[in-house]
């Protein structure tokens, strides 16, 4: 009986939490989608990120709407407050919507084997796998290595691009870019990082993805004008998300009214 009691207790707290925490910001349709942005009320803090987890949306007349896979966003964590998901329009006008779902409530830590300071870019090893080996032998996928240019160019080996069409094809110039790093995570264990404090570091960069592996590779630029000393500076930190660390967040909310662009 007491088990009992306190396990509806838990589950009133939850419910209350999410429900007094996450708000809707805006239900958009455009001419391509209808865009639903949730509100938490939190820090902005690289250690208090938010993810959805799962979310369903229901119009008036009960039909459920599907994600929208045209129009993609980055469906990570992120350390604002807000998170935005797209879905198709149906096939008549919606006049309201119901949400329900779970919010992702990630709080990085030491000591929760879930934040990783890796030090600054000057020190770091190149062209390996920077993830933790205990955290690599439950799940071999996660990857995340500061590189340089020979793993580029062993990786894609005939890559040439042009920024404009009436421009030749030429090859990359490494020395446009100041910080090269690569990851892949999964599904079921994301991998957040920030450069410089930054989750969406510098301004010129260049994003390639190698087919047979599924890693990601950016090549940035932290800003113009930088030193070799500045470079080596560059500050490297990782988080990746485990049970210990993410909490769950259950929400409803009914009667959303969509505004028409």
């Amino acid at each position: 009986m007491k088990e009992n009691i306190l396990l509806m207790l838990i589950m009133i707290a939850t419910k209350c939490f999410g429900q007094g925490e996450i708000t809707i910001s805006h239900a958009i349709q455009t001419e391509d989608f209808i865009e639903i942005a949730l509100s938490m009320d939190k820090q902005t803090s690289k250690f208090e990120l938010i993810n959805i987890d799962t979310m369903t949306v229901t119009d008036n007349r009960g039909n459920v709407l599907e994600v929208n896979r045209t129009y993609p966003l980055n469906y990570n964590y992120n350390n604002g407050r807000g998170k935005t998901l797209r879905y198709n329009l149906p096939k008549r006008k919606v006049r309201d919507l119901h949400i329900r779902g779970i919010m992702k409530y990630f709080t990085p830590a030491e000591e929760s084997s879930s934040y990783f300071n890796l030090g600054k870019n000057g020190d770091i090893a190149r062209n390996v796998n920077l993830v933790d080996k205990a955290i690599l032998a439950e799940n071999p996928d996660l990857y995340f290595s500061i590189v340089d240019s020979t793993v580029i160019n062993n990786v894609f080996p005939d890559f040439t691009y042009r920024t404009r069409d009436s421009e030749p094809y030429r090859k990359i110039d490494f020395s446009s870019f100041d910080i090269i790093y690569a990851y892949r995570y999964t599904d079921e264990q994301k991998i957040v990082y920030f450069i410089n404090d930054d989750p969406m570091p510098g301004y010129t960069n260049m994003t390639l993805r190698d087919k047979k592996t599924g890693i990601i590779y950016a090549l940035t630029k932290i800003k113009r004008g930088i030193s070799q000393a500045e470079r080596d500076d560059i500050s490297v930190e990782i988080m990746i998300e485990n049970e210990v660390s993410v909490k769950r967040i259950p929400f409803e909310i009914g009667e959303v009214k969509v505004e028409q662009l």
